[in-house]
């Protein structure tokens, strides 16, 4: 069976105690592209990768929100 788009999920996991996060993707892209960048799964399921990756490694982007205050 399939996964919809939506069940393609991709998790990662990280607090300031460890210097590496957890990479959980049910995604075959996702996981097709942290193998190419050289990583290899901790563990695998049917549905599934693990994936342990240094957090200096990474890179999290995205678009800054600035808050903004209008008054009426």
């Amino acid at each position: 069976m399939a996964l919809t788009d939506e069940e393609k999920e991709t998790v990662i996991q990280f607090d300031e105690s460890r210097d590496k996060a957890i990479l959980y993707t049910a995604s075959w892209n996702v996981a097709r592209r942290v193998r190419r960048a050289g990583y290899r799964p901790i563990k695998k399921t049917p549905g599934g990768w693990w994936f342990e990756i240094p957090l200096d490694a990474m890179s999290i982007q995205g678009e800054k929100l600035t808050p903004t205050a209008s008054g009426s």
